[in-house]
């Protein structure tokens, strides 16, 4: 929508708003890792079940979450309880803050521990791929994460 500013009409909203916006909405919602990928390998379903460990990644920080109650027993290693299908309708989770987090076109930033990693990503048509910059802090490992967003309904246990 067009809008005045001394005397003159600008027709959208300017490049860093707009880029923020974007990238907000690109990485919007709760997202949880795949349960059959493995470190370095994808999921062989398609990222059809769950972890019960996932992240979001908003306000200007980095969420860890945790689904509270599941009853699915086809989890990795016959574990019952942790992990669920992706499309369960609706899920509970609890939330611990994890970072600072800096959204970028190409990479994230997250901060913690007064350590910044950089992490890569790309977007396959069933998840996103996100892996650690070769430099990596204390904290991060070489690990792969095979991860998409959860689209049922969630209730925050805090």
């Amino acid at each position: 929508m067009p809008f005045t500013v001394l005397g003159l009409t600008v027709l959208g909203l300017p490049q860093s708003t707009a880029n923020a916006d974007t990238l907000n909405d690109k990485w919007a919602g709760t997202w949880f890792t795949c349960e059959f990928a493995k470190s370095q390998t994808p999921p062989h379903e398609n990222c059809a079940m769950f972890d019960d460990e996932g992240f979001r990644f908003s306000d200007g920080r980095f969420t860890y979450v945790r689904i509270t109650s599941s009853d699915e027993t086809a989890c990795r290693g016959d574990k019952v309880g942790q992990c669920f299908r992706r499309d369960q309708p609706s899920i509970r989770i609890t939330t611990q803050d994890r970072g600072e987090l800096d959204l970028g076109e190409e990479l994230i930033k997250i901060t913690y521990l007064f350590r910044t990693q950089i992490f890569y990503f790309k977007d396959t048509e069933y998840y996103r791929e996100i892996w650690p910059d070769e430099k990596r802090c204390f904290w991060a490992r070489k690990r792969h994460f095979y991860m998409a967003r959860f689209e049922g309904d969630i209730t925050d246990m805090k």
